[in-house]
C-alpha cells in the first residue's frame, strides 16, 4: 500500500467517494459534487499542506492486474504548523471496506504527518454511529478525548460526535 498525491486521472475515484450517500452521514458534505467542481478541485489540490489540507490517494498492489489500484482517500485537514496538529480522515470505496485497509492507510498517513510535517498531534472526529471507524482509531492508539452530544445530524436524527487524539 502507498499514499500518493491526487492526479487528474483520479476524477472517477473522487467522484465516486464524494457522491457516496453512505459517506455523507460521516462527513460535513451536504450533497453531491459535479464532475466539473471536482475537476477544478483536483487542478488546484496541493501535494503538501501549504494551506490547511492535503489529500492523498490510497493505492494497493493488484497482483492479478499487475498494477496498483486506487481504493480510497486519506486526508490531513485543519493542519496547523504553529500548533503541530492536523485532523485525519479516511474514505474507502464501498467494495474495499472491512478488508483491513483503513488501519494500514492510517499508519502511512501518520508516518507522513510526523516525519515530514513534524506533527505532534493527530485527531479525528467520528460520528457516534460509525462504530467501525471508532474501533479503528482506538486500535491504532488514539484515545477518545471527548463526546459532543447531538453534534452531528444524519438520517433525520442528531447523533453524538466522538473526538479521538493521538500524540507523537
Amino acid at each position: 500500500m502507498k499514499l500518493r498525491p491526487i492526479e487528474p486521472e483520479d476524477l472517477a475515484l473522487l467522484y465516486t467517494i464524494e457522491n457516496d450517500p453512505q459517506l455523507w452521514d460521516t462527513t460535513a458534505a451536504s450533497g453531491p459534487y459535479s464532475r466539473f467542481a471536482l475537476k477544478q478541485y483536483i487542478a488546484t489540490a496541493e501535494t503538501a499542506p501549504h494551506g490547511s489540507e492535503a489529500r492523498f490517494v490510497i493505492e494497493v498492489d493488484d497482483e492479478a492486474a499487475g498494477k496498483c489500484r486506487a481504493i480510497g482517500l486519506a486526508d490531513l485537514t485543519a493542519y496547523s504548523p504553529l500548533h503541530a496538529r492536523a485532523e485525519v480522515g479516511l474514505a474507502l470505496l464501498s467494495e474495499e471496506r472491512s478488508q483491513g485497509y483503513g488501519p494500514q492507510a492510517l499508519q502511512l498517513l501518520e508516518q507522513y504527518a510526523v516525519e515530514r510535517l513534524r506533527v505532534h498531534l493527530l485527531y479525528a472526529q467520528v460520528a457516534g454511529t460509525n462504530t467501525v471507524a471508532r474501533q479503528t482509531f482506538l486500535r491504532q492508539g488514539y484515545q477518545q478525548q471527548a463526546v459532543l452530544p447531538q453534534w452531528h445530524y444524519a438520517a433525520g436524527e442528531y447523533h453524538d460526535l466522538h473526538v479521538f487524539a493521538k500524540f507523537f
